[in-house]
């Protein structure tokens, strides 16, 4: 899906990339550049860096990078297409119909299968469950107290236990073999021909997306075994780390709070009793693609795990995933180390209700379970407790909310409220200039290690990143370059299209802005190797500098370009004469970066 170039280049122009990214993340100006913690993996001290200047991002940590869009795609999740509409409609630009490429058209299409054949799935173990078969597993939902309208709702289902009963079943609603395996619910055997369904004698959860389509299943096993649950593999319409089990149900309730639940079954049990604003990991941990997901439908969340010693580790870990996607977060834990389906069950859906109206702010959850690891009688233990409470406190940007929680640990230390807030000062203090020192650490040391790589040395990829960033910077070095070096001379498609469209973009200009560059690619990992190519770059004393290393790299690009064509099929004897002279005459190249 396409629209032209025109409508991309308005859109991002009409999108500063500081100001989306600040709707999103804090970040702290240095220079031209802005510095924040990186929303794509996990750390503590920021390696986000975002250029103003060149309107695009760079994480020196763990490498995401790109434009405005390739931006809003991370963050959303959202395809090429969703992310310019996002944007435009943010600028309230109108958008011309999109077109539709012949690669787009396939993809699409591959998808709309595999979205078919998982209905066809899910109707097939909710079948099964209805049958003589599913005795079994009809037997434990009536145990766990699940009605037949949640099942019905929930499209709980039955996977038998033979082999190949998916497998055929799918066969005759006429999918094909390369159809069944990409849906990761058919396995094939390993060492014999042949194939067995993934899911035997399990209780099968149809697990959903948004616009409430099958994507996948997750099965509890009824009989021995491991693993306890098993969830399908990711594939072109499923990722578990994008997507919440239950998630369409509660955002039809359009609260804007959701409760984060660990398990299938917890999530449905709180449905049934009434309470339709839940949600639940795909048994793994909750992780910063889960809060971009969940962003788009709560601006609060109630975190309700296991109050046993695991889920109280798993609620620690959540927290700082959701603040740093900006969540209200509050926390609670079922008492007696219950969980939330055995308290309902014992205690009703209105004992329930008062429990979740008890839930604590995050920093209360947080300074209780530091004071449980503290004898405050002790006078060096309550200086240490009352040091590490700070250290909490230090992190919550509302003024308000830092007093009513200092006021809390003075009551429960004595020691002055004033005493705590100077504690807190020199924190926040501290944080700041550690802050800032680490970003510029971490874009120093990247931009060391590029100035001390030898072109030479570890093949042909940094050469060609070189070439192109120094193509794009200057239209002189760009033109003495295309009369030796052509598209397919570079070895990876996306480098072939960076050099074709430099052109384009000269023609424009006296240099390539970077942003606009990214604008032609519409695959994320696309972007990101594009904008990696001007995110850090060598840094040189002058022309002859440049001169050298272009020379240098044009060359060993080109030997490495015409040996590829000597080692490929048989070619006559004028071919390889002509292709070793070429090469030859490369040794004798110089390339001068002069006007003229």
């Amino acid at each position: 899906m396409l629209y032209p170039q025109e409508i991309l280049e308005e859109v991002r122009l009409q999108n500063d990339i500081v100001d989306v990214i600040s709707e999103y993340l804090p970040l702290k100006r240095k220079g031209t550049s802005y510095f924040g913690l990186c929303p794509f993996h996990n750390e503590k001290s920021p390696s986000f860096s975002v250029s103003s200047e060149r309107q695009f991002y760079y994480c020196f940590g763990c490498g995401a990078a790109g434009n405005v869009y390739t931006f809003i795609m991370q963050m959303e999740n959202d395809t090429f297409p969703e992310a310019v509409k996002r944007l435009a409609d943010r600028a309230n630009i109108v958008l011309p119909e999109p077109q539709y490429t012949e690669q787009a058209k396939q993809y699409e299409m591959q998808k709309q299968r595999l979205f078919e054949l998982h209905r066809q799935a899910g109707r097939f173990f909710y079948e099964k469950l209805q049958s003589a078969e599913g005795k079994e597993a009809r037997a434990y939902l009536q145990k766990r107290q699940v009605n037949n309208n949640i099942q019905k709702k929930f499209g709980i289902g039955y996977a038998p236990n033979g082999q190949l009963e998916l497998f055929h079943h799918l066969q005759k609603q006429g999918f094909s073999q390369e159809e069944l395996q990409k849906s990761g619910l058919i396995i094939q055997r390993k060492e014999e021909k042949g194939y067995f369904d993934r899911f035997r004698n399990r209780l099968m959860f149809p697990i959903l997306d948004i616009q409430n389509r099958v994507i996948g299943f997750g099965g509890r096993i009824l009989s021995s075994g491991e693993p306890k649950y098993l969830n399908s593999p990711e594939t072109m319409i499923f990722n578990k780390s994008r997507n919440l089990y239950g998630l369409n149900f509660a955002k039809n309730t359009r609260k804007r709070e959701i409760i984060l639940v660990e398990g299938y079954m917890d999530m449905i049990s709180l449905y049934q009793a009434g309470f339709k604003n839940v949600a639940a990991s795909l048994g793994t941990a909750f992780n910063q693609d889960h809060a971009k997901v969940l962003k788009k439908y709560a601006d609060s969340v109630i975190i309700l795990y296991d109050s046993d010693d695991a889920g109280t580790m798993a609620a620690q870990r959540a927290i700082p995933v959701l603040i740093q996607s900006g969540f209200h977060i509050k926390v609670l834990q079922v008492p007696d180390g219950k969980d939330p389906d055995e308290y309902i069950k014992q205690h009703g859906a209105v004992a329930f209700s008062r429990l979740l109206a008890g839930a604590v702010h995050y920093v209360t959850f947080q300074i209780q379970l530091l004071k449980k690891q503290y004898h405050l009688e002790d006078i060096q233990q309550k200086v240490e407790f009352t040091t590490k409470a700070a250290n909490i406190l230090a992190k919550l940007d509302n003024d308000i909310e830092r007093n009513v929680y200092i006021t809390e640990v003075a009551n429960i230390t004595g020691i002055s409220q004033q005493s705590i807030e100077n504690e807190i000062a020199k924190t926040i203090v501290k944080e700041n200039q550690a802050f800032l020192q680490n970003a510029q650490k971490k874009r120093k040391t990247q931009y060391q290690n590029s100035s001390q790589q030898n072109i030479k040395s570890s093949g042909t990829l940094p050469t060609q990143k070189n070439i192109l960033y120094l193509c794009a910077s200057n239209v002189q070095i760009y033109n003495k370059v295309k009369t030796i070096l052509q598209a397919e001379d570079f070895t990876e498609a996306v480098y072939q299209k960076v050099y074709q469209k430099i052109e384009i973009l000269h023609q424009k200009g006296a240099t390539v802005f970077p942003a606009e560059l990214i604008n032609y690619f519409e695959k994320a990992e696309e972007q990101k190797a594009v904008a990696e190519i001007f995110a850090v770059t060598i840094e040189y004393q002058g022309t002859k500098d440049v001169e050298k290393a272009l020379t240098e790299g044009v060359k060993i690009l080109k030997k490495a370009s015409i040996d590829k064509l000597l080692a490929a099929q048989p070619q006559s004897i004028e071919e390889v004469l002509s292709l070793t002279a070429e090469k030859k005459e490369l040794d004798n190249l110089h390339i001068t970066i002069a006007d003229g």
